[in-house]
């Protein structure tokens, strides 16, 4: 529902519900072009803090096709997981490189 610089994107990394009754393996991974019919953006946010960084959502409509899937059938949420430790692991240390280097 938030997406960061999604009004900005000219493609988009999609994790959606595939199947109703199955929560961590009825989601899939797709990679889609922006503007693709059944794919709409919002308007950018206007919010505090970052401003530099845009949000917005995405609204999606009669867009399901297992061609633009990323990965194995229903290992979407599996795969998004990684994805977050992996960012998450490497903020901390970039951030403490920033206030060195700017403390300089």
């Amino acid at each position: 529902m938030w997406t960061t610089n999604g009004t900005q994107a000219d493609w988009i990394c999609l994790l959606a519900n595939t199947e109703q009754d199955r929560r961590r393996t009825g989601q899939d991974v797709d990679l889609r072009a922006n503007g693709t019919k059944g794919i709409s953006v919002a308007q950018r946010f206007n919010k505090l803090g970052m401003r530099s960084s845009d949000t917005t959502q995405y609204f999606l409509t009669t867009c399901r096709s297992a061609a633009n899937r990323i990965g194995e059938e229903g290992h979407g949420f599996r795969y998004q997981m990684v994805q977050f430790q992996e960012e998450r692991i490497w903020q901390p240390p970039m951030y403490c490189g920033s206030l060195n280097a700017s403390s300089g």
